[in-house]
């Protein structure tokens, strides 16, 4: 096992027997083979490209293939076997309507010599088969004929990659039309195809990794209309943080589509629904407000599971990443759904074209719980999206300009266990009270105890929303920027500091490097993958930061440093 695609890999190294997310060995290899076969695949669908022959139920399979790796969304073994069969049979299926295309058009046969990763056959589907071969393939495979930093390099947009997939994902359940992010998946096929070159440099591997950037950004945004389009503009909303007094269900993850569908099932059946980690977010659209029975959120981010989930006594229902080992308190109340999956929990099926999912086991099994344990009390005002922070604009420039606000601060990413992460929360708090502070993702939680107070009439913090809302915070300073009638955003006082844990919080990363913003930190640790030869590289190019004490960089984040 060789794993290191969280921050919390062991030691910020490496996870080399089980990882802190409790994968398994078996687990990792055959994750490790699962991309080694979408490699094979990208390799035939980046040449078949030319001749029309991807069908979107590849550029789907593809997506949710990616998906299912990224960190803490499927530790099921059974399902990676069943993503490697099927990726090995999609490529063979391409393989041979490529070269008879290319025959009949070139009137000669396909010659360019193969990788193994394009070639390699199964005996038979077989779990014990797939996780040997997936440890000769993994991470380290190419270490030996790669240079280090370019394989590091190779890493950083393998993992963007997988980010990139999994926002493909969420635009799937959106109905997002696939035309409009077609050149996103073309990407996804070059990429991986690119990676098995073992001739890259240094700066053709940066260019696909800004580009990586750029496209997550784009994929970000589009979700983010989708969203907006069906369920309404998010507007600012006191998110109630206890509980009432009747049973209920417990929604964690990010699809608001699940919620819906949730949400309409329940409706006038004495079931309380309750969102947890990034779901907190549901509170804020406009259609879920006539339920009344979406009441409030429970807990904290991804990482308290282990001690919330317990508490809650009714069953609990993950969407997308997170999800964690379950307990054997909860594991008979606890379900999976999309990609989502761990070995023996209870798993909901997608729903069918032009049908909700079906979430009555769920409901039935709510209908015979005990009322949640409270956990915390008050309120949490969440929902400034693209529409509420627009429309604070015009207060936020004049307030720049008279120098009531001297720096806006985006503190975006991703939760986690390790206890250097208070750093965020010391740092938001000791901030100057010019400083306006902006959210997205559940980093959100490491301030939602404290009241940081207005300036000028505007609230100092403002939550976007879900890390999918990075693009919110962007598209919001971009026009913002005009509006100061400034040269770039380099010019603007913002900066930007990442709380990284996963794929899509490394995206957020690789959009500002797309879009030139100098001085981003990246904490609590940097990027494992990062060697001292790339972390110079990045330095010099784009200014990129590590964290460092509260003091030094408040004093540095002022200053525009």
């Amino acid at each position: 096992m060789f794993c290191y695609h969280c921050q919390e890999a062991k030691k910020n190294l490496v996870c080399d027997k089980t990882g802190i997310c409790g994968k398994k060995e078996n687990v990792s290899s055959l994750q490790d083979m699962l991309m080694f076969s979408l490699k094979g695949l990208a390799f035939y669908c980046t040449q078949a490209d030319e001749f029309g022959l991807v069908s979107n139920k590849t550029n789907r399979f593809m997506a949710k293939a990616l998906f299912s790796m990224v960190t803490n969304v499927n530790f099921s073994a059974a399902e990676f076997v069943g993503l490697i069969d099927e990726a090995v049979r999609r490529r063979n299926s391409i393989r041979q309507q490529f070269l008879n295309a290319y025959q009949q058009k070139n009137d000669q046969p396909f010659n360019q010599s193969l990788f193994e990763e394009a070639e390699w056959q199964y005996q038979s589907v077989d779990e014990q088969a797939f996780t040997d071969k997936g440890a000769e393939v993994g991470v380290e495979k190419d270490t030996e004929t790669l240079d280090p930093d370019v394989h590091a390099l190779q890493e950083t947009l393998l993992y963007a990659v997988k980010g990139l997939g999994s926002l493909a994902v969420h635009n799937l359940e959106m109905n997002v039309d696939q035309l409009l992010y077609t050149e996103q998946y073309r990407f996804i096929y070059q990429a991986l195809s690119f990676t098995l070159n073992t001739d890259n440099t240094l700066e053709n591997v940066l260019d696909k990794v800004v580009r990586c950037g750029e496209l997550g950004l784009a994929a970000m945004a589009l979700l983010e209309k989708a969203n907006s389009k069906k369920f309404g503009h998010p507007i600012p909303t006191s998110v109630h943080l206890d509980t009432l007094d009747k049973p209920g269900i417990l929604v964690s993850g990010h699809d608001m589509q699940d919620i819906e569908d949730l949400l309409e099932q329940t409706a006038d059946t004495g079931i309380d629904i309750y969102t947890h980690g990034e779901a907190l977010a549901a509170h804020t659209y406009p259609a879920f407000k006539k339920y009344f029975n979406l009441v409030a959120n429970y807990g904290n981010a991804w990482q308290g599971q282990k001690t919330e989930f317990p508490k809650f006594n009714g069953p609990i229902l993950v969407t997308t990443n997170s999800i964690q080992q379950p307990k054997k308190t909860y594991q008979d109340k606890i379900f999976s759904t999309g990609m989502v999956a761990w070995p023996d929990v209870q798993h909901i099926a997608d729903r069918k074209p032009g049908q909700r999912k079906d979430f009555s086991a769920i409901i039935e099994l709510a209908q015979q719980s005990d009322t949640a344990t409270p956990l915390t009390e008050g309120t949490f005002v969440s929902g400034y999206g693209l529409k509420a922070l627009t429309g604070l604009s015009d207060k936020i420039a004049e307030a720049i300009k008279a120098e009531k606000i001297k720096r806006i601060i985006v503190l975006a990413g991703t939760d986690g266990r390790h206890k250097e992460r208070k750093y965020y929360t010391e740092l938001a708090e000791t901030l100057p009270e010019n400083a306006l502070i902006i959210t997205a993702g559940d980093t959100k939680y490491r301030l939602i105890a404290h009241d940081f107070g207005e300036i000028d009439g505007i609230p100092r913090l403002l939550d976007a929303g879900q890390s999918n809302d990075f693009s919110v915070i962007i598209e919001f300073l971009q026009a913002l920027q005009l509006k100061l009638g400034l040269s770039d955003l380099n010019a603007l006082p913002v900066s930007f500091n990442i709380a990284w844990y996963e794929q899509k919080t490394i995206l957020m990363m690789l959009a500002l490097f797309a879009l030139n913003i100098k001085n981003v930190r990246v904490g609590p640790t940097l990027p494992p993958f990062f060697t001292p030869t790339l972390l110079e590289l990045l330095t010099e190019k784009y200014a990129l930061k590590g964290i460092d004490t509260v003091e030094n960089d408040i004093e540095s984040l002022m200053a525009g440093n």
